[in-house]
């Protein structure tokens, strides 16, 4: 199947209505108003996976929606769990053959969800393998919000934690990233609190602005990875656009709009970032803003964006403890099944490709 050419679903699916929509669709089919919330309260809380089973509708209305919608689309085409630490990695595939990824996360009590809001990613990192992908499209609201359902049925539980963090640049994809964000946390729908959730970009500045004027409750975090912008312009492109001091004065403008931390992803790459000068000024960076920042050796495949060696590693860690509470080092989590954006879905490619050879 050739997904620039696959026939998309006629079917629109119901995670991809907002409330308002479906209480709107409602008065025009003259059902009550309180349908709206009933059908929410069958997604949200229930779990119902097929409309027939949405008991609470009549067997009419249940029909006519299911003759309009859909509740699933995503399927799934490969999983992957690390022995060591219980990381799960999904591939799923989408209504119109294109794949995405999404990540479940184990530490202490937290479970976290790393979900996806693109298919590939246009911004081109060099250290992660989605960005060789470029972009193939958005995913809508109900795709994003499916990975969290999905993946909760398939683990038996609710995470703790969502992260914007898995394929894609979620403010190149704004509208449906927060219409799938406010869903997950309306406390009549998903009811995750929105502090436990985390929008990840890696740098586009409009975004930020638009973000803290608009006072959205959710974390921000910006993969960061170096505060020298030579460097940064080396591993990640959209630097050139957007360059540090640009992109500070953002983070800036949203600590103080917000009132808030900000969450700075630091990778640690091996020649490009984890020496000890990157380490001063790294520490340099936290005393200039409201922020916190989370420091993990890259988990490539790459050997150009190979992370630093356990000994250069504790030399950096050993610099910034010294120096701020407000650094964390991260451990790798799925390592050793290549848990990282885009790993996965390269594989299957391979695989595929090795098998008509």
């Amino acid at each position: 199947m050739n997904p620039n050419e696959s026939n998309a679903p006629a079917k629109k699916s119901l995670l991809d209505v907002s409330f308002d929509e479906l209480t709107r669709i409602m008065t025009d089919w003259e059902e009550p108003v309180f349908r709206a919330r009933q059908i929410r309260e069958a997604l949200y809380v229930q779990r119902r996976t097929r409309i027939a089973d949405i008991t609470t509708l009549s067997k009419s209305l249940r029909d006519r929606l299911n003759a309009h919608y859909t509740l699933r689309q995503l399927s799934l085409e490969a999983y992957i769990e690390s022995e060591k630490d219980g990381t799960g990695k999904y591939l799923w595939r989408l209504a119109d053959g294109y794949k995405i990824e999404s990540v479940v996360i184990y530490e202490g009590r937290r479970t976290t969800f790393c979900i996806s809001s693109q298919v590939g990613c246009p911004l081109d990192c060099k250290f992660c393998a989605t960005g060789k992908m470029g972009l193939l499209r958005n995913l809508t609201p109900g795709e994003i919000i499916e990975q969290v359902l999905q993946m909760e049925h398939r683990i038996g539980r609710r995470p703790t934690n969502i992260v914007y963090m898995g394929m894609g640049e979620p403010m190149l994809n704004y509208d449906s990233v927060m219409q799938a964000a406010e869903t997950l946390t309306d406390p009549d729908g998903y009811g995750l609190s929105p502090r436990r959730i985390t929008i990840s970009t890696s740098g586009v500045i409009p975004g930020i602005y638009r973000f803290a004027d608009e006072e959205r409750p959710f974390s921000l975090a910006i993969s960061l990875n170096s505060v020298d912008d030579d460097v940064r312009r080396q591993i990640m492109p959209i630097s050139k656009k957007y360059p540090i001091n640009d992109l500070l004065d953002a983070a800036r403008y949203y600590t103080e709009k917000s009132g808030r931390l900000i969450t700075f992803e630091y990778v640690l790459l091996d020649r490009f970032n984890s020496t000890r000068e990157d380490a001063r000024k790294l520490v340099k960076l936290t005393h200039r803003l409201r922020s916190k920042i989370n420091v993990i050796p890259c988990n490539a495949t790459d050997e150009a964006y190979r992370p630093p060696s356990a000994e250069k590693t504790a030399v950096f860690r050993e610099h910034i403890n010294e120096r701020s509470r407000r650094i964390t080092m991260r451990k790798r989590k799925g390592w050793e099944i290549q848990a990282a954006c885009g790993q996965l879905y390269a594989e299957n490619q391979r695989r595929k490709k090795s098998k008509k050879s």
